[in-house]
């Protein structure tokens, strides 16, 4: 699905990452551990496609990342767009949407054979429900919590329905009971046959991967 081989990032004099290979198969939960200000987020970003290594060769469904940025910029597009998910560590979420909507309007380009009718929004509403903000569904961003943010904008990564999906950091500001929903909602695409990477800086929140990468210490478990 997607393979990262000796990638290497540095801001200026700053090295972020270093020689970091890894692979995700479909199918399968990726967890990267480390401490805040560790790279956790860039290393998301470049499997994402949001940010370009300096160094090393990023391959998603047999595609050399780097080979088709430079030559086909439409492509790049294409599959940040009809590939992957991407949940950001403080959500996107646009201000003058009600929550519901920042799913719906968001997403009904996107997913424009499920877009008829009310299915998309009865989806919503049911992902959205499931993730405790069924009283929230109207409310704009200005007045949602962080935490119901943050929901928010994992639902519309978990409804788009992508081969990768990547969360970084998931569980940040949610309590213990939401946690453990978002993470079981995160299994089920992945059971579904994505591809699911998620960061946190709590080596105990790996329990819920197949497999696990520490940053700090770029060492597999």
């Amino acid at each position: 699905m997607i393979s990262l081989e000796s990638v290497s990032k540095s801001y200026g004099a700053i090295k972020i990452l270093e020689n970091v290979n890894i692979r995700v198969e479909k199918g399968q939960t990726f967890c990267i551990i480390g401490p805040s200000g560790c790279g956790k987020s860039t290393l998301l970003k470049v499997m994402a496609l949001i940010t370009r290594a300096d160094k090393g060769v990023v391959t998603i469904n047999g595609t050399d990342i780097h080979n088709a940025s430079l030559t086909d910029n439409s492509q790049l597009d294409r599959i940040r767009s009809s590939v992957i998910s991407y949940s950001f560590q403080e959500s996107l979420l646009l201000p003058y949407l009600s929550a519901l909507d920042n799913i719906v309007t968001v997403l009904s380009p996107i997913k424009k054979e499920e877009s008829s009718g009310n299915h998309l929004e009865n989806e919503a509403k049911n992902m959205l429900s499931k993730l405790g903000l069924a009283n929230r569904l109207q409310h704009y961003p200005s007045k949602l919590s962080v935490g119901e943010k943050k929901r928010v904008d994992l639902a519309r990564a978990l409804l788009k329905g992508s081969e990768l999906l990547i969360a970084d950091e998931p569980l940040s500001n949610l309590d213990p009971d939401i946690g453990n929903i978002v993470m079981d909602l995160l299994k089920e695409r992945a059971q579904k046959g994505a591809a699911v990477v998620y960061s946190s800086v709590s080596p105990s929140d790996s329990r819920y991967a197949d497999r696990t990468y520490s940053i700090k210490a770029s060492l597999f478990s």
